[in-house]
């Protein structure tokens, strides 16, 4: 009699367990489990009009800055900021004599937020970008920091910073499992697309802690 009174016990604290983690993940799928959204300032509202600013690159990946940048830049404009074309913000900043991103530090924020004609600025730095295959090991990890800054007062409003990486290790057979990682990496780099997943889920992670207009 015992035991049985244990084993209803036991299913009651199972059954406890399992509707609160059902609960939990319909929480996440239906409600949104989203990073929380950061606040640098007090009585903070987002700018009206956004540049976003050429991307500083310390991958050894040259293209790493232009796709996220392009990438950031689109899904900004998704959630409902107004953004200006990134041609139009290249053009501008080559009569100011910026080519890259390594020059942005020679002007201001106010500077660069007079001439493009905008209220905010979005300065990016791609820390990693790279694809590493081993035979039997492969990683993609990307990694880079976001700033926000209001250009009228130079206020930083708003940073982050985000990294995802997906490993992977395949023991069967080594020689198989290069030659495709090798197919994979070559056909990333030939469809422009390198490291797509990867560099989506660090610009989708970062945008959700802004806030929404």
């Amino acid at each position: 009699m015992k035991n049985v009174k244990l084993k209803v016990k036991n299913y009651g604290l199972i059954s406890f367990y399992i509707f609160n983690l059902s609960f939990l993940i319909f929480n996440c799928l239906f409600l949104g489990c989203t990073p929380k959204a950061k606040y640098l300032i007090e009585n903070y509202f987002p700018p009206e009009k956004i540049a976003v600013l050429p991307f500083n690159n310390q991958s050894v990946d040259l293209d790493a800055p232009v796709i996220m940048r392009y990438l950031f830049n689109k899904r900004l404009s998704a959630v409902g900021y107004n953004t200006i074309p990134l041609d139009e913000i290249d053009e501008k900043l080559r009569e100011m004599g910026i080519t890259d991103a390594g020059q942005l530090p020679t002007t201001t924020p106010k500077e660069l937020g007079e001439k493009l004609n905008v209220d905010g600025l979005i300065y990016g730095d791609v820390i990693e970008f790279k694809y590493t295959t081993l035979g039997f090991y492969y990683a993609r990890t990307v990694q880079a920091n976001f700033k926000l800054f209001d250009s009228k007062n130079e206020k930083l409003l708003w940073e982050d910073e985000r990294k995802v990486s997906h490993k992977k290790f395949e023991f069967k057979d080594i020689g198989k499992a290069f030659a495709s990682q090798l197919i994979e990496k070559t056909l990333d780099k030939a469809l422009r697309s390198p490291l797509k997943e990867e560099s989506n889920g660090v610009v989708n992670l970062s945008i959700m802690t802004l806030p929404r207009r």
